[in-house]
């Protein structure tokens, strides 16, 4: 018994000092840093290698970036440590300057590193600041190409030419009516979740189904919560069996830029400011509608409002489509469309045009008008195929999510496109 606690005590000691030794002696960043005196040596014997703006003080020992107001501390300098150096461009990583010209205007002792490449800042060792292993946790893993692109909209609002995927999910999100049902920053329908958040939940709360595809995880580099987007937008029938998430056959590609997109919704960082707008200028009232109808509309309604879109037990299959209704309000004639949409640009409520217009058959044109108006502002009760069967979708009230001037664009731009 004596012999099996001393051959323990001796095992716990000699794998303690082993591991102490790893991370002390030979730590990886360490090795990194030796790599890169030498590198200088070369240099420095070979002038023609190329010009290096290397300290030749370099002292070895860990390195970090600290930055209080973001509560962050970035290590990840102890190991790339030329990352400003033009000198290194074309070195492999970790002894490789950052590509292109982004840390000109991304001074890295301002932002430091995780605040756009996500990972854990305060490891010492790539698996552990990667986190993108399977047997490593951490929040928010090391993004990758094109996932990163998600990350520049915790500064920027405007769009930017070095986003080309998040600007395709970005398009896709807003023409797609995904409004209809989700909320974004407070706004949109009522039947699905606030996006807002969705890009930073934890893999506790949001995590793919089991039972999906298990390729999904590796191929997102083991992201869980890139994961559960993805599998959630691609996948809606594999969620659980109340959901209401239409199946909009999404290709991969479409799937992995909405993907971008809605990584992007995380919740506003600590210490970051956005950067400002640029100037926003008022569209005519057909394209303001247009742009409505594909944020809350479309799902539903199909695209131009020419319908399509089935709804399980409602008693006439397919939500209605909206593409004939300057018909239904007698506005057959183009002169009369216009005179109409005049009206709501000008004042924003048939109901509110004062003295009887000029347009032939006016009274005819709000009665029409009345209901249409009543059922967007407050929804509708659709009948049921079969009484003991599952509630169909139902149009939802929107008074309380769009303005009276939102409302009369969506009209307007549904009777311009008779």
């Amino acid at each position: 018994m004596k012999f099996v606690l001393y051959f323990s005590s001796l095992s716990i000691i000699f794998f303690s000092g082993l591991y102490l030794y790893q991370e002390n002696i030979t730590p990886e960043w360490r090795t990194h840093q030796l790599a890169y005196i030498e590198r200088i040596g070369q240099i420095d014997q070979n002038a023609s290698v190329g010009k290096t703006s290397a300290p030749r003080s370099f002292s070895i020992g860990l390195k970090q970036i600290w930055l209080p107001e973001m509560n962050r501390v970035d290590r990840c300098i102890s190991c790339h440590v030329v990352i400003e150096d033009p000198g290194f461009k074309k070195n492999t990583n970790p002894l490789k300057a950052h590509p292109l010209d982004y840390l000109g205007k991304h001074n890295p002792e301002k932002l430091g590193c995780t605040i756009c490449h996500d990972g854990q800042g305060r490891a010492v060792n790539f698996k552990d600041a990667a986190a993108d292993y399977p047997d490593v946790f951490w929040n928010k893993p090391l993004l990758r190409k094109p996932f990163i692109e998600a990350n520049c909209y915790r500064c920027h609002v405007d769009l930017l030419d070095q986003t080309p995927v998040y600007n395709k999910g970005k398009q896709k999100f807003e023409s797609s009516g995904c409004l209809g049902c989700h909320k974004r920053d407070g706004k949109g329908g009522f039947t699905g979740s606030e996006l807002r958040g969705i890009g930073n939940a934890s893999h506790h709360v949001k995590h793919p189904d089991e039972s999906l595809d298990p390729k999904i995880l590796s191929q997102l580099n083991y992201n869980q919560n890139l994961a559960y987007i993805y599998a959630a937008v691609r996948f809606p029938g594999a969620q659980p069996e109340d959901t209401m998430m239409f199946d909009f056959q999404l290709s991969h590609e479409d799937t992995r830029a909405l993907t971008v997109y809605l990584k992007s919704l995380s919740m506003h960082q600590t210490g970051i400011q956005y950067l400002p707008q640029k100037p926003v200028y008022s569209l005519p009232i057909t394209e303001k509608g247009e742009k409505n109808f594909q944020l809350y509309c479309t799902a539903c309604h199909g695209k131009n409002g020419k319908g399509g879109v089935r709804n399980p037990n409602y008693k006439n299959d397919y939500i209605p489509r909206l593409n004939t209704l300057a018909e239904q309000m007698f506005l057959h004639k183009k002169m009369k469309q216009d005179a109409v949409i005049l009206i709501l640009d000008e004042v924003g409520d048939l109901l509110e045009a004062g003295p009887q217009p000029d347009i032939s058959g006016f009274f005819k044109v709000v009665a029409k008008y009345m209901p249409v108006k009543n059922i967007i502002e407050n929804g509708r009760i659709v009948e049921r195929k079969d009484k003991k069967g599952p509630s169909p979708l139902n149009m939802p009230a929107w008074r309380k999510s769009l303005s009276q001037k939102d409302i009369s664009s969506v009209i307007a731009y549904l009777i311009d496109t008779y």
